[in-house]
């Protein structure tokens, strides 16, 4: 009777390993998709080691994004990023991301370094940066229920630490700003033996800043690349409304051609303290399946004393 139960255990602890494999590759795809929607206007150093310190300041970020589902083990992302630019126009900056799904989670840090040249004696430079990540994928053996000596899990966890680079370079005014940013340089430039579908290639966007007597209008498009999917097309508005006090509000839109939307809003105190909440729906192939995520994101920026 042991002797079943022990096989009894690989079996389901195997048929356990191939829907971790399954939903990890679908829970992958969905968050190159559907990316942290802070990328596009509130934290932009997410998808750019080159907008590390735009300003002379440290600003510190932090957010989540969960669905509207009381699925055991859905989905979780959550990031925390710092960057700092310094007088000298060199900036440094650091990100930390965690994302959880079932018994997968993998967790990814960087470390940037920017340089940003001005131009002209106005606002307007050129910026580069590059980043040094690892990434760390493991199953959480605390919610495995099976033959904790399997071997299958045993080689997920013995994964050594993956080490990679993103490159990213900018143009930036008072109005205008062309970005784009080249992630996962080790697996695009060599042949590697770790391989994953759905991998982000590229990052490009251009936006423009129009003043307005109610609001500043910046109407964004972004294009972006993912392996072995099409590419992406995202564009959208944000307004930030003006306001007598220098507290501010602000709304954004986004349509991405992936068939979903975004949409959230934000508020700015004195400049310092920033609060943001975004609602994303899902793609045009698996609405039915869940409500959509949710992603909160606080921003807290310290001037440097001249």
């Amino acid at each position: 009777m042991k002797i079943i139960n022990k096989y009894m255990d690989k079996v389901l602890i195997r048929l356990s390993m191939a829907m971790l494999l399954i939903t990890s590759a679908f829970v992958e795809s969905r968050a190159q998709l559907n990316p942290m929607s802070a990328v596009y206007y509130q934290n932009q150093y997410l998808g750019n080691p080159a907008m590390a310190g735009l300003k002379q300041q440290l600003t510190l970020n932090a957010g989540l994004r969960s669905q509207f589902s009381t699925i055991p083990g859905m989905p979780f992302s959550q990031f925390v990023t710092a960057d700092y630019g310094f007088a000298d126009k060199v900036a440094l900056g650091l990100q930390v991301n965690n994302d959880r799904a079932g018994l997968l989670k993998r967790t990814r840090a960087s470390a940037s370094f920017a340089y940003h040249l001005p131009l002209d004696q106005g606002s307007r430079r050129l910026s580069f940066g590059l980043s040094a990540s690892f990434a760390d994928e493991d199953i959480n053996l605390a919610d495995l229920k099976g033959d904790m000596d399997d071997m299958d899990v045993y080689n997920v966890n013995q994964r050594k630490t993956y080490l990679d680079a993103d490159f990213g370079m900018a143009y930036s005014s008072n109005r205008l700003q062309i970005q784009g940013a080249v992630s996962n340089m080790k697996r695009l430039l060599k042949k590697d033996a770790y391989q994953a579908a759905d991998m982000p290639v590229f990052f490009t966007a251009i936006s423009y800043k129009v003043p307005t007597n109610f609001a500043t209008v910046e109407p964004k498009v972004v294009y972006r690349g993912i392996k072995g999917y099409d590419n992406i097309v995202d564009a959208g508005v944000n307004l930030e409304f003006n306001s007598p006090t220098v507290n501010k509000v602000n709304l954004l839109g986004l349509y991405h051609s992936t068939g979903s939307a975004t949409f959230g809003i934000g508020v700015n105190w004195n400049n310092k303290l920033i609060i943001n909440g975004m609602y994303t729906t899902n793609t045009s192939a698996l609405k039915g399946y869940t409500a959509g995520d949710y992603e909160i994101g606080i921003s807290y920026s310290i001037t440097r004393n001249k």
